[in-house]
């Protein structure tokens, strides 16, 4: 810092900036030389105090994140671990650079969440939270500041499969911050520990030393108030009558549904509160009212349509029914054409729907169309599910392999497999039981083509909340 000279560590990492620095260290903006520059954060630990049973403490502490880290990073909404190593006697942790802004900072610059942005927070973090509870860890620190909205490369999006244009970059949440992370045992003696967290989000019983993994979704209905009022938790809590003010404090009113979520999170007693991530999320579901809405953007009736869709395919209208679907997908996002789709559009459309509309097509075409056919054969050319747009020629490599397999293209010249392949035009598709297998439907055919792996991911995604709920 001092000297003006980059900080190389084990040859590989390059620090060139600080980030931020507190008591127990310092985090540095990083690039890994052996990984063609690829951006990294290092993380150093420098404790500013010297009491001996504290640096002990603090190094259990930074240790425990890396062991987190390693345990839990295979996650795409954690940080990956990349190394963990001590030099020059010092300790230090190389993780995946987190690019975006975090909700505190963003609850600072652009005002408090919207009913709609809380329920995209928890539909996006409570996985999470399941993920890592499932494989007995307890984060111990949720708050705004440890949820990052992670800045994504602009997605491909273009009408021509020759010319792609980048689009405008995208986001997701990301949990960050293991450091205060602590495993568990069944065993209840097990569960007991110093206090750590942040006092404003912590738990009753976490602030005793006792954490559970319900802590952890306290710690998560506090920060939806703190979101939802731009209030701090401190003050949202009337000690007076010992329950919470929050509703008094609603700038704007919120539903029903979402208040009784975010009341049985915040209950005192852990016996009252939810037992798992999942069980709020099936509460979520099931509190919306049916015919099911997604809570994160206002999505029309789809029943008649799905029931239309089902209808259609069972008469081996194939053509019609891919017209419907297409149809349907474009009213949720509210969107004129296939091409203005984007990514954030697809997420936005609840998981009901787009599983509905799969079974549809896998059903009625005993398992040859649909998405999941689909993702099968994706999968098994090496496609992965998700690309960005420094990997678009892998991509478009995959795409045309994919569009291939399916019979989307066909060779210029009959009977020659070395000859050029050109694209079908949509009405020379092959509407019948006997196309290929993944043929239909065609949503991504054409003006859609860089939402294949868009579609499928959200699919899976939508299938493993759905399983373990």
């Amino acid at each position: 810092m001092n000297c003006g000279k980059n900080l190389q560590l084990k040859g590989l990492y390059e620090a060139i900036a600080l980030i931020g620095q507190g008591g127990m260290g310092r985090t540095f903006r990083a690039r890994d030389l052996g990984r063609f520059g690829q951006p990294c954060a290092i993380k150093q630990f420098s404790p500013q105090f010297r009491e001996p049973n504290l640096i002990k403490k603090a190094i259990a502490l930074f240790e425990s994140e890396a062991a987190q880290l390693k345990a839990l990073g295979s996650h795409p909404q954690i940080p990956e671990l990349m190394a963990y190593f001590e030099e020059d006697g010092c300790l230090y942790l190389v993780q995946e650079l987190i690019e975006g802004e975090n909700l505190y900072n963003e609850l600072q610059s652009k005002g408090i969440f919207s009913e709609a942005q809380i329920y995209q927070l928890l539909e996006e973090i409570l996985p999470i939270l399941q993920f890592i509870h499932d494989r007995q860890v307890i984060h111990r620190d949720i708050k705004p500041d440890n949820i990052i909205r992670k800045k994504k490369k602009g997605k491909r999006k273009t009408s021509n499969p020759q010319s792609p244009i980048p689009n405008s970059s995208q986001s997701n949440l990301v949990l960050v911050d293991f450091g205060a992370a602590k495993a568990f045992t069944t065993d209840t003696a097990n569960r007991t520990g110093t206090l750590i967290g942040s006092a404003e989000y912590v738990a009753p019983e976490q602030a005793r030393g006792k954490a559970v993994p319900q802590s952890d979704l306290y710690s998560l209905g506090v920060t939806c108030i703190h979101l939802l009022t731009g209030i701090s938790p401190f003050d949202l809590y009337d000690d007076t009558s010992d329950r919470w003010i929050w509703r008094e404090k609603l700038p704007t009113a919120i539903s029903s549904h979402l208040a009784r979520i975010l009341d049985r999170l915040l209950e005192r007693a852990i016996a009252n509160r939810y037992g798992s991530a999942n069980e709020v999320l099936r509460d979520i579901h099931s509190l919306i009212n049916l015919p099911f809405v997604s809570a994160i953007t206002p999505q029309p009736n789809y029943y008649s349509q799905i029931k239309q869709l089902q209808e259609l395919l069972s008469l081996g209208q194939w053509q019609e029914s891919d017209l419907l679907t297409n149809r349907i997908v474009l009213e949720l996002a509210n969107k004129n054409k296939i091409a203005e789709l984007t990514t954030a559009d697809i997420d936005n459309i609840s998981c009901e729907v787009l599983i509905a509309i799969d079974q549809a097509w896998m059903q009625s075409s005993n398992n040859r169309f649909g998405w999941s056919a689909q993702s099968q054969i994706w999968k098994g050319l090496g496609g992965r599910l998700i690309y960005e747009a420094d990997t678009y020629w892998e991509f478009a490599n995959i795409y045309e392999k994919f569009a291939d397999r399916v019979g989307w293209r066909k060779p210029r010249w009959l009977n020659l497999k070395l000859s050029p392949k050109i694209w079908r035009k949509y009405e020379n598709l092959t509407f019948a039981i006997a196309a290929p297998r993944g043929h239909l439907p065609s949503l991504f055919f054409w003006e859609g083509f860089n939402l294949v792996d868009v579609v499928l991911y959200r699919l899976e995604v939508c299938r493993q909340s759905k399983g373990n709920s």
